[in-house]
């Protein structure tokens, strides 16, 4: 997930982490086969507008009782993989502590896609033991999957939260890019006949995150565009908008109060914090600004 993000706007890739850790919440890996872990309490941001996602993995995951979970999307299999994950869990640790949260224990799933049938999951130097947790998706039937979401949605019922986590994993069951890209199509065609906002705008969210290794980088970066514009994506925007000029109000309040404590007149005061003379003369005195 490293090169392939690095042209996205970071407003892009907000909505997408917004959309994911508001809906990945109580969710569970059972439906994928994996149900001795606790379930997920949030997910972790792994980019920063300054720091290379290299250091922060695919997709990280505080899990209840304080577990950490590295979930990963892999094509092929190679021991540089394990010291990829240790650095991705050991940086996570790292953040996390920084938070005031002790990391109780550590889980590494990895999903291999429809390429690979087998992969070694123990990497033990006898100092350094990494073991994962696999997940072959070529396991999985396409065609029976595809063909019972599609069911549900024809039908117009509800899909349930193991309905949401095999759309998100749907379009890497099969092998090699070309047959890759065609399923992702499909499926994001399909998902986009969800009608429940937060359910259509996560799957989109999941699918996007899940196959970016994988994914034609101007398809992806159209069902980006796509995102950001439905209702769930604006809601995001509009809270992030209000949030950005709460704040500047505030500067301008605190402005006013350092003029005001200047001795500076009236007009001046209205002109450079553009503040309105009702909300000038509410402002209380200058504490300790």
């Amino acid at each position: 997930m490293n090169e392939t993000t690095q042209g996205i706007a970071h407003t892009n890739k907000d909505i997408i982490f917004k959309v994911l850790s508001q809906n990945y919440q109580d969710k569970s890996l059972s439906v994928y086969g994996i149900d001795d872990i606790p379930k997920i309490k949030r997910m972790l941001p792994n980019e920063y507008p300054v720091v290379a996602t290299k250091f922060y993995g695919d997709s990280m995951f505080l899990l209840e009782n304080d577990w950490l979970l590295c979930l990963e999307y892999e094509s092929s299999s190679s021991w540089q993989n394990f010291l990829k994950y240790n650095r991705y869990v050991t940086n996570a640790i790292e953040r996390l502590n920084e938070e005031g949260t002790i990391v109780s224990k550590v889980v590494i799933v990895v999903l291999y896609t429809g390429d690979m049938k087998t992969a070694p999951a123990v990497f033990d130097t006898g100092a350094l033991c990494i073991q994962v947790k696999q997940v072959f998706l070529s396991k999985f039937n396409t065609d029976e999957l595809y063909a019972s979401l599609k069911a549900k949605l024809d039908a117009e019922e509800p899909l349930s939260d193991e309905d949401i986590m095999r759309f998100v994993i749907l379009p890497l069951t099969q092998p090699d890019k070309q047959r890759k890209q065609s399923l992702i199509e499909d499926v994001v065609d399909l998902a986009k006949r969800v009608k429940n906002d937060e359910h259509q705008a996560f799957i989109l969210a999941g699918i996007l995150t899940a196959a970016n290794k994988f994914i034609d980088k101007e398809y992806s970066k159209n069902v980006r565009e796509w995102l950001k514009m439905t209702h769930v994506a604006r809601l995001f925007e509009e809270e992030k908008l209000e949030a950005i000029n709460e704040e500047r109000k505030k500067d301008r309040i605190r402005l006013a109060q350092r003029m005001i404590a200047d001795g500076m007149e009236m007009a001046k005061i209205l002109k450079y914090t553009e503040l309105t003379r009702a909300e000038i003369e509410q402002i209380p005195a200058l504490q300790a600004v």
